[in-house]
């Protein structure tokens, strides 16, 4: 089990990647809104919007789980 500081650590630089990407996807859809057409998905765009969900997605699981072993090491 990890220790209460890299645990905060992890978390801190999680949230640090969280934030980067809500500023991604504000200024991505800020310049590309125009352009998504929701009826060809298959463009260069949208594989750029998915993969940065994929990832944004992953990071937030991984700060939910990060959280949930803190108030483990907090419980103990």
């Amino acid at each position: 089990m990890k220790t209460m500081t890299e645990l905060n650590t992890k978390f801190k630089d999680l949230t640090i990647a969280k934030v980067k990407l809500d500023r991604f996807f504000t200024k991505f859809l800020d310049k590309f809104d125009k352009q998504m057409d929701s009826c060809n998905t298959n463009t260069p765009i949208w594989k750029l919007y998915n993969a940065k969900c994929k990832e944004y997605e992953e990071i937030t699981y991984q700060i939910r789980s990060t959280e949930y072993y803190m108030n483990k090491v907090n419980d103990v």
